[in-house]
C-alpha cells in the first residue's frame, strides 16, 4: 500500500495496537481544534519559561486538560527537545506535531523517560510545531520542556570497528533482514524467501551482483495495513519470547555476515538510525503472558542496563538517504535507547549476536537497528532499505578479505607465502590490494613478521 492509505488511517484515529503501547496518537488529531493556538516565535537553541502554561487555554477532554504551544522556527532545521524528567507527573502526556506534515514525535510519559537523564526527544526537521501536553484535571500544571536544540553528536561517540574473521569466506554470503510493524515488514518482504509472504518472488539471491543473498523475516498482519493488528504471525511476533525463540533458529540456520533490523519509529518521515541499545529490565509490555522478557535482561553475559552499539555504517546511511532526495529525515539517534519494546530487544539481539560471533572468530561485520517512519510510503521504504542495503555492502566488501589470502582463493596457503617472499626479494611487486592482505600486523611494511604470522595462521587452520 501506497502512504496514502496509511495517512487516512492515522487521520481517522486508527491505529497499530502494537505501535500503542510504546506510542499513540495525539488528541490533536481527535479534537480538530478549531480557533488560533498560543504562539511563539523562537529560534535554535532556545530555553522555555517554565511558567508558559499559564498564559495558554486548555482544552478539556477526557478528563484531561489538553495545552497547545504553536512554536514557530525561523527557518526548516533539525532538532530536538530537551525534557526535564522530574516534571512528569502520573498520567501527563507529551506529544511534538509537525504542522507542515501532520506527523508527529511522542508520546513521552513519565515510564517512558524514568529511567534516562536528562531525556532527549526523537528528532524533527520542520519551522512549525504544536506541543500538546496533557495533564489530568486537578493536577498541577507543569512544563516538562526545558529547551530546543540543534542535534549534536556526543563527544564519547563511537562504533565498533568491524573485525577482520580468519576464516573462510566460502559460505558466508547471507545479508539478514528483520521487520516488525508497516511499513518496516513491507519494505523488506521483496527479500522473503518464502512464496506465501512474498508471491511476487525473491529478488535477493545475488542481490544487484553483489555476491551476497538477502534474506528477510518478519510476522505479517490481516489485512496488511490493519487498523487493529494485534501480535501478527508469520516468520516473528509481537511478542518478547517469540521473537527470541525465532531469532536464534534464524541466526543459526544462515549465518549471516551482517544484519539489519527494522521497526516502525515515530509517525513521521524519519529514518532513524539507532546508535545503541540496552540490556534492560525495563520493558514495555506485549500481548501474550509473560508479557515482559524472560529472562530480563535477555544477555547473562552483559552487565544489567548496559548498552550494546551498532556496528553499522551510521553517516554514510545517514548522507546517502539524505543524497537520494526520498522526501525523508534521515539522522542518528544518539541518546536513548530504542524504544523498550520489541525494536529495541530485536536491535538488542542484534548486536548480541555479532558480540558473540565476534568472540568466536565467525565474520558477521556489521549489525544495528533502523526506525522507519510510520508516514513512508512503502515503495518509498523499499527505496531506502535497498540504499541502506549497499552502504552495508560496502563494509562488509572492505573486511570481509581473508587476511593472508594474498591470492585470494579463500585459503591460506603456502601460495601465499610465496607471493610475499617474491615481493620482499623483490621479483614480484605486490598489487595495491595484495599488499593489504599481505600486511597481517598492519604496520604498512611487508616482511619477514608478515610471513611468520601467515605462517601461524596455516598451522591454526590445520
Amino acid at each position: 500500500m501506497m502512504k496514502k492509505s496509511l495517512i487516512i488511517f492515522i487521520l481517522i484515529f486508527k491505529i497499530l495496537p502494537a505501535q500503542e503501547l510504546p506510542y499513540g496518537v495525539p488528541n490533536y488529531f481527535e479534537l480538530s481544534p478549531t480557533g488560533s493556538f498560543y504562539k511563539i516565535n523562537l529560534s535554535v537553541p532556545s530555553l522555555f519559561p517554565n511558567d508558559i502554561l499559564n498564559l495558554i487555554e486548555p482544552i478539556h477532554f477526557k478528563s484531561h486538560k489538553i495545552y497547545f504551544l504553536e512554536l514557530k522556527l525561523e527557518k526548516v532545521e533539525a532538532f530536538h527537545f530537551e525534557l526535564i524528567n522530574s516534571l512528569f507527573s502520573e498520567n501527563l502526556t507529551l506529544n511534538f506535531i509537525d504542522l507542515n506534515t501532520t506527523g508527529w514525535v511522542g508520546p513521552y510519559t513519565k515510564n517512558i523517560i524514568v529511567n534516562n537523564s536528562p531525556f532527549i526527544s526523537g528528532q524533527m526537521k520542520t519551522d512549525r510545531i504544536l506541543i500538546e501536553i496533557s495533564i489530568p484535571i486537578g493536577q498541577e500544571p507543569k512544563f516538562p520542556i526545558q529547551k530546543i536544540l540543534h542535534p549534536k553528536r556526543p563527544k564519547h561517540f563511537e562504533q565498533p570497528i568491524p573485525i577482520r574473521t580468519l576464516r573462510s569466506r566460502e559460505s558466508n554470503n547471507k545479508i539478514l533482514l528483520c521487520g516488525y510493524w508497516p511499513p518496516s515488514n513491507e519494505c523488506i518482504r521483496p527479500f522473503s524467501r518464502n512464496e506465501l509472504f512474498n508471491p511476487n518472488g525473491w529478488i535477493g539471491e545475488n542481490w544487484e551482483d553483489s555476491g551476497y543473498d538477502i534474506v528477510s523475516f518478519f510476522p505479517n498482519f490481516t489485512p496488511p495495513d490493519c487498523d487493529n493488528c494485534g501480535q501478527g504471525n508469520g516468520d516473528l511476533e509481537v511478542d518478547y519470547q517469540d521473537t527470541s525463540d525465532d531469532w536464534w533458529n534464524i541466526v543459526d540456520s544462515i549465518n549471516p555476515i551482517a544484519i539489519i533490523t527494522f521497526s516502525r519509529g515515530y509517525i513521521d518521515y524519519s529514518w532513524e538510525m539507532e546508535w545503541k541499545y540496552y540490556n534492560s529490565i525495563n520493558w514495555v509490555p506485549d500481548f501474550t503472558p509473560p508479557t515482559l522478557p524472560t529472562p530480563s535482561p535477555p544477555d547473562s553475559t552483559w552487565p544489567t542496563n548496559s548498552p550494546r552499539f551498532s556496528s553499522l555504517p551510521l553517516d554514510s546511511i545517514v548522507a546517502a538517504i539524505d543524497s537520494a532526495n526520498l522526501g525523508l529525515n534521515p539522522y542518528i539517534d544518539y541518546s536513548n535507547g530504542a524504544g523498550n519494546y520489541l525494536s529495541e530487544f530485536l536491535g538488542y539481539h542484534g548486536v548480541w549476536y555479532k558480540a558473540q560471533m565476534d568472540s568466536a572468530d565467525v565474520p558477521c561485520y556489521t549489525v544495528g537497528h533502523v526506525h522507519v517512519g510510520g508516514l513512508i510510503g512503502w515503495e518509498t521504504a523499499h527505496e531506502a532499505a535497498k540504499i541502506t542495503l549497499r552502504e552495508v555492502i560496502k563494509v562488509v566488501d572492505e573486511f570481509k578479505d581473508l587476511p593472508g589470502d594474498v591470492n585470494e582463493d579463500g585459503v591460506v596457503s603456502i601460495m601465499d607465502m610465496l607471493l610475499i617472499i617474491s615481493h620482499i626479494l623483490g621479483y614480484n611487486i605486490l598489487s595495491e590490494n595484495e599488499v593489504v592482505l599481505a600486511d597481517i600486523n598492519i604496520d604498512s611494511v611487508i616482511d619477514i613478521y608478515d610471513l611468520m604470522l601467515i605462517s601461524n595462521i596455516i598451522l591454526d587452520f590445520n
